[in-house]
Formats: structure tokens, C-alpha cells, sequence
């Protein structure tokens, strides 16, 4: 059983990822590292961020700031209607991506909370599902945190398109625990910023 923390993490051998845990677990600290470290690594022809921000607190720096502003493939999106035809745009392009073997540019795609979920489960399932299950061919990385993983905002089916999974502290019967078979006395004892990695 591999334990990570905020410091150690990489993202680079896999392409899609859900990221789970209590508020203040760490889990939107991880993803601003990485965002720094893709940054560092490529200029804005090269990398493109989406980042669908549902707390509208943590990415408003991206449209304020003119040195990232270039790194948006769309503005930040904060979870209404819009939201989903971004959505809906980013799975045609995940699909048309590899139909026509398109790599560049990369494309970073950030999910913060499950707000989205909770209004359509059904569209979110099928347009966050198609991103996941492209998203290697397609060269995008696909990011979905979360501190509510319940049946109804991360289905069996959406579970099972993700590459990795990532889980932070959680009460003991919480069902993602469960869906992983982690007993009582096999559950490891995370600090914050610490995570249970799963691959599938």
C-alpha cells in the first residue's frame, strides 16, 4: 500500500486522476503544485489549463494574472450551465484528439468539488468519463478532487475510468474505502497533505 504526500507527488505516468479527502486534507494544495511545475516545465504553446473552479476562490488569480492568462484553453469556469458546454466541448475534443493522433498542446484539466455532479449526475458521468477514458491517447490530464465522494457525485462507472486515485482521510466507513476493499485494521493512518495511493 503506497502512501504520497503534497511534496513527493508526480503526475506524469499516469493521465487521469481522482483526488479525494476531508476539507483541508491538501487536496487543491497538490494540484498548485503541479500547476506550478507543468509551468515551470512549458510556455502557454505548449500547455493549456481548464480549470472549473465550483469554489470560485482558488484559480481567479489565472484571469488576473496577464503572465497566466495565456495558460487558459477557456476562462475559469465556475459551475453553471456554461460550465457544461465547456464540458461538453472538452470531451468532443478528447475524442476528435485522438482520432486525428493531436498531442500538442497538452491540455490540464482540473475538476475542484462535485457541485457540477450533484446538478446533472447523468451529463457529468458520461462528459467527465469520455475526458478520463481518452485522456492518455488524447495527451489531456484530468484532474477531479473532491472532499463529498459519495455514490451520487463519483458513480461505480466514473470510479472505474480513472487511472489513479488518491485518498485522503476519511471517516472508516466511508464506501470508497470499502470499494477498495481497506478494512478497519488494514486502513492506513494519513497525516494531512498525505494520500492512499490506489492505481487501477
Amino acid at each position: 500500500m503506497n502512501i504520497t504526500n503534497v511534496d513527493y507527488f508526480t503526475f506524469n505516468a499516469h493521465n487521469s486522476l481522482l483526488l479525494v479527502g476531508e476539507s483541508g486534507s491538501g487536496k487543491t494544495c497538490l494540484v498548485r503544485k503541479l500547476v506550478e511545475i507543468y509551468m515551470q516545465a512549458q510556455n502557454p504553446n505548449e500547455l493549456k489549463f481548464v480549470f472549473f473552479d465550483l469554489k470560485q476562490v482558488e484559480f481567479s488569480d489565472f484571469t488576473e494574472d496577464e503572465e497566466k492568462h495565456p495558460y487558459l484553453l477557456f476562462d475559469v469556469q465556475f459551475g453553471d450551465e456554461k460550465s457544461f458546454d465547456v464540458l461538453d466541448q472538452l470531451a468532443d475534443l478528447s475524442m476528435e484528439r485522438v482520432k486525428t493522433n493531436t498531442q500538442k498542446p497538452l491540455i490540464f484539466i482540473y475538476i475542484e468539488e462535485c457541485d457540477m455532479a450533484c446538478r446533472d449526475q447523468k451529463r457529468f458521468d458520461k462528459l467527465v468519463t469520455t475526458i478520463s477514458e481518452n485522456a492518455k491517447k488524447a495527451n489531456m490530464k484530468l484532474v477531479y478532487s473532491t472532499s463529498s465522494p459519495r455514490p451520487d457525485t463519483v458513480s461505480n462507472k466514473l470510479l472505474e475510468s480513472f487511472e489513479l486515485v488518491l485518498v485522503g482521510n476519511f471517516s472508516y466507513d466511508h464506501w470508497l474505502y470499502e470499494y477498495f476493499g481497506i478494512s478497519k485494521e488494514s486502513r492506513p493512518t494519513l497525516s494531512d497533505y498525505e494520500f492512499l495511493v490506489v492505481e487501477r
